[in-house]
């Protein structure tokens, strides 16, 4: 199968998101990934979280200390309704989260490299 011209392909925005919640709980990616589709889903509907298409690219938590990092990929023309999204997220498994968008970058390697690390 042939890639598509590069004019074709989907353009992409990536946000920077820290995540902080109480010591010594653990979180983990994929329940992450559940929140934000859940919360997508509630907020946008389904046609609006299919339109966004939100994912977790990258994503890193420190239990012992309750803080972490992640990086939300969002459609380019989609960004104001994925951050919007992400505000309605305030439990994950269960468990209390407060998480806030850093930054928003047109490059997976430009989000991680100016606002993650």
């Amino acid at each position: 199968m042939k890639h598509l011209p590069k004019h074709l392909r989907p353009r992409w925005r990536y946000l920077a998101v820290a995540l902080e919640t109480e010591p010594d709980t653990s979180l983990t990616r994929s329940d992450f990934q559940r929140a934000v589709w859940y919360a997508a889903g509630n907020l946008l509907g389904d046609a609006g979280s299919a339109d966004a298409d939100l994912r977790v690219l990258r994503f890193s938590f420190d239990a012992a200390a309750g803080e972490g990092t992640a990086a939300v990929r969002a459609r380019h023309g989609e960004v104001r309704p994925a951050r919007a999204a992400l505000a309605c997220v305030s439990e994950v498994g269960g468990d209390p989260i407060g998480l806030y968008v850093r930054g928003v970058s047109g490059t997976l390697r430009g989000c991680t490299e100016k606002y993650l690390d």
